[in-house]
């Protein structure tokens, strides 16, 4: 095995050789290993269009044929079949990566969501180390989406689901127009989608005993019909001066309506309480409307050999929510007791008030800017030093209008944010070339911001890392960051909402109830204060092309953490009294689910995996990864390099220069379409991936029982921590067929009901999804036969196809109600044809 970069470069001619073919066309070789064998030979190269300047190596990195293989219809679909390789299990941020174009910053992951798969070059994903580099947190991973340098398209697709077990229906619509060319890009998308009604009854849903009287569950929406229009536009423009400047608008409006059941009460019948419902009325329902507006702007440029980016994003979202109520019964209960009505009649007519309606209003605007400066700050013997300045601005207003029977609730919050940071990467073997053959490449990162907030005062973060190559191809890091973290200000102040009628399991008496759930806003939050750390190791061994293995260890501590309300246990009754209600005989009737906050939460796990991928049959050009080379010092990422003009017509698209490469980027890679427009030979791809929860515990206040989450305690409806996860996805693609496999399993879990309480076991889970695609034009003649279908692909998606749903039993062996699986997964094994066609 090669060991070193020299020894690498000057072992034979024929390693040589394929680095040059590897490499990019620009390549150059200063001096030859045959007429200096004894001196050191550099390799200088070109960076590719649109790679990202850094040590840090790629998790996943997807070529052309790569992305094909996946048949997916836009960036939002390929991000979906790769989430177990971009989302981050790192602190308690969203997960969402972090979304490059070309290797500078974007306003939001709009800006390339509906992008479709054919205009994209290359996909890079990185680890989350590589986010404080272009100003953002850690805990999120940043994805590079390399373009190509034209490209004009449009395409429709047509989309159609339904459960197996019917039901439901499920219809899409989308068009996306795309134009990129040499300085401008352009793609506007607009979709549609409708989804239809299941009902409790069309799940065989068992009621109670009133519920069976009046079929309950006809008047009750598992998954509620909605409609959902999207609209999204892009327009990106690169000057002459070396400037990028990116537009981004849209508009999102969706409407649900539930069936909530039908209004009820409690009557008093000699002394003894009969619940009952009324149909008089028809059910009670809940309707929700969300309209969202948002637009953004990108710019990019160059101040001396330093790149700085400004990005500034505004949002808009308005929620309105009416939610019915049971009507008066005081009229009806004084006829009952002076014996005039029979409490059992069908109808009770002007004696039963009318259902009231609860409406809720919530408008949210979010104004985010940030601006980041990146240099190089000096340069010592062992390399450039660079840093990354950035500086923001937010601000968002909550205002919400609560209307409940005549009392009318008002909630008007704002917050201001201003922030500042500064993160540093400083090389200490890379360049020094006699170190790094001793000790391989290390480096070593901090950073450290402060954020000043109207509401809630100074929060301060920092970490620091370490990131070590002692080989090709392996590379360990090890980083810890700490933040103080303000509760968002929807938690402090969404408005209050009673939703009655909520199928729910009381672990006290061990029955299923329907009980009120309020939700809302809590004023109490305090800020959270994470401390983190992440060890990783990362081997793409050089004798074996296409495979990785990565290992991840994590953990997080927190105190102080705003969560949503827990799942009610009796040790979360004990913890938090004064949200539960229960009647004179201790039947829970009510929860407040307002946010709560708990002292600590900490957690370990580890997880690790590989990813292997092959080639077979003909490819249209040279691919796999570039080999190992001595990269050219460049000033930034996005200027042009230092003393070579720009190219024609400014910087290319995204204004990534020729420059520096990633060390293990290996550039564009993988070749591309052939002279048809098309991938030729095949591929084939696994990833699989193990997570192990080493710890997972709650302390919620002293004095109370801390929550263990692998051993009985819960903080959701599903169950507590699963000690193990596994996640499996694969496909194989050759001639136009494709076919993507995705399984992931949890194991079991129980939730303790204490002493008086029952326990619960949720079984284990496994999940299996495959899609199924074939490109028209790549099947014969087909298509001249039928020339509509030029540039069409069929694809057929079945997801859950063993239609495995969770199982859940009490100590008696016996499946309470509110966990029926129709409740857990309405819809279950579901089947979608969608058909898709370029033009």
């Amino acid at each position: 095995m090669i060991s070193s970069p020299k020894s690498l470069l000057t072992a034979s001619p024929v390693i040589l050789a394929t680095m040059l073919l590897a490499a990019p066309a620009s390549a150059q070789i200063t001096e030859t290993d045959s007429e200096y064998a004894d001196e050191e030979i550099v390799v200088t190269a070109a960076l590719p269009r649109g790679a990202v300047v850094t040590e840090i190596p790629p998790v996943v990195e997807l070529s052309e044929e790569d992305i094909a293989s996946y048949g997916a219809s836009s960036v939002q679909d390929l991000l979906e079949a790769i989430s177990s390789q971009t989302t981050s299990s790192r602190g308690r941020g969203t997960g969402r990566p972090i979304v490059l174009i070309n290797g500078q910053r974007t306003s939001g992951f709009r800006e390339i969501r509906d992008l479709p798969p054919e205009a994209i070059r290359t996909v890079q994903v990185f680890p989350e180390e590589l986010a404080l580099q272009y100003g953002y947190r850690p805990d999120q991973r940043v994805i590079n989406f390399v373009l190509k340098d034209n490209y004009t398209g449009v395409s429709v697709s047509a989309e159609y689901g339904i459960p197996t077990q019917g039901g439901q229906g499920r219809s899409e619509l989308e068009g996306t127009i795309t134009r990129i060319g040499k300085n401008s890009r352009v793609n506007v998308n607009l979709e549609w989608q409708n989804n239809t009604a299941i009902t409790e009854s069309e799940r065989d849903i068992i009621q109670d005993a009133a519920g069976e009287l009046v079929n309950l569950g006809d008047y009750r929406t598992l998954v509620a019909p909605s409609d959902n229009v999207e609209l999204n536009a892009n327009y990106s423009r690169n000057f002459d001066n070396g400037m990028s400047l990116s537009l981004n608008g849209g508009y999102v409006y969706d409407k649900s309506r539930g069936l909530q059941g039908l209004p009820g009460g409690t009557l008093e019948v000699a002394g003894d309480p009969l619940f009952r419902y009324f149909t008089e009325y028809g059910p009670l329902r809940r309707v929700q409307e969300t309209n969202t507006a948002q637009a953004g702007l990108t710019l990019n440029g160059m101040l001396s050999d330093w790149r700085w980016s400004l990005t500034s994003d505004y949002t808009r979202t308005q929620v309105n929510t009416d939610t019915d109520r049971s009507g008066d019964t005081s009229a009806l209960q004084a006829a009952i007791d002076a014996g005039t009505v029979d409490p059992l009649a069908v109808s009770f007519g002007p004696l039963l008030g009318t259902p009231g309606t609860d409406s809720a209003k919530v408008v949210d605007q979010t104004i985010n800017n940030l601006a980041t400066l990146s240099g190089t700050l000096l340069v010592l013997p062992s390399g450039a030093v660079t840093t990354t300045l950035r500086a923001g601005y937010n601000r968002e207003d909550l205002d919400s209008w609560e209307t409940s029977g005549a009392v009318l609730t008002t909630t008007n919050l704002s917050r201001d944010e201003i922030s500042t940071g500064i993160n540093i990467d400083i090389p200490l073997a890379d360049e020094n070339i006699d170190v790094v053959e001793a000790i391989g490449k290390l480096s070593i990162n901090g950073n450290l911001g402060y954020s000043e907030l109207s509401d809630f005062g100074g929060l301060v973060e920092f970490g620091f890392g370490l990131n070590w190559e002692p080989l090709d191809g392996l590379v360990f890091s090890a980083s810890a960051i700490g933040e103080d973290a303000a509760p968002t200000i929807a938690q402090l102040g969404n408005p209050l909402i009673v939703t009655p009628n909520v199928t729910t399991f009381d672990f006290t008496n061990g029955e299923t109830v329907l009980a009120s759930i309020t939700t809302g806003g809590n004023l109490a939050l305090p800020a959270e204060k994470q401390r983190d750390i992440k060890l990783a190791v990362n081997y793409r061994p050089e004798w074996l092309e296409g495979f990785t293995f990565l290992g991840e260890y994590f953990r997080n501590n927190s105190d102080n953490v705003a969560s949503s309300f827990p799942l009610l246990t009796p040790e979360i009754e004990a913890a938090f009294p004064d949200r539960v209600t229960r009647d004179t005989n201790g039947r829970l009737i009510a929860i407040d689910q307002r946010p709560v906050t708990y002292a600590n939460v900490y957690s370990e796990r580890i997880r690790y995996g590989i990813d292997f991928s092959k080639r077979f049959g003909e490819q249209s050009r040279g691919g796999g990864r570039a080999e190992r080379a001595a990269p050219q010092p460049q000033p930034a990422a996005d200027g042009p390099a230092e003393g070579s003009p720009p190219p024609e017509g400014g910087t290319p698209e995204g204004g990534a220069p020729e420059g520096r490469q990633n060390a293990r980027s290996g550039g564009p890679g993988g070749g591309g379409p052939g002279a048809g427009g098309r991938p030729s030979g095949g591929r084939w791809q696994l990833s699989a991936f193990h997570t192990i929860r080493l710890e997972d515990k709650i302390k919620i206040r002293d004095g109370v029982d801390e929550l263990d989450l692998l051993n009985g305690s819960a903080t959701g409806s599903t169950g507590g921590s699963p000690r193990h996860e596994f996640e499996v996805n694969g496909g194989w693609f050759n001639n136009g067929i494709g076919f993507r496999l995705d399984a992931k399993h949890q194991t079991a879990t129980r939730v303790s009901g204490g002493l008086t309480g029952s326990d619960l076991r949720f079984s284990d889970l496994t999940t299996v999804n495959l899609r199924m695609f074939i490109n028209l034009d790549d099947r014969g003649n087909l298509t001249e036969k039928v020339p509509f279908l030029k540039n069409s692909r069929i694809a057929l998606k079945v997801e859950n196809i063993f239609n495995d749903i969770q199982t859940v039993r009490d100590g008696s062996g016996l499946i309470p109600l509110s966990y029926q699986q129709g409740y857990l997964d309405p819809v279950g094994r579901y089947v979608e044809i969608d058909f898709r066609k370029r033009f």
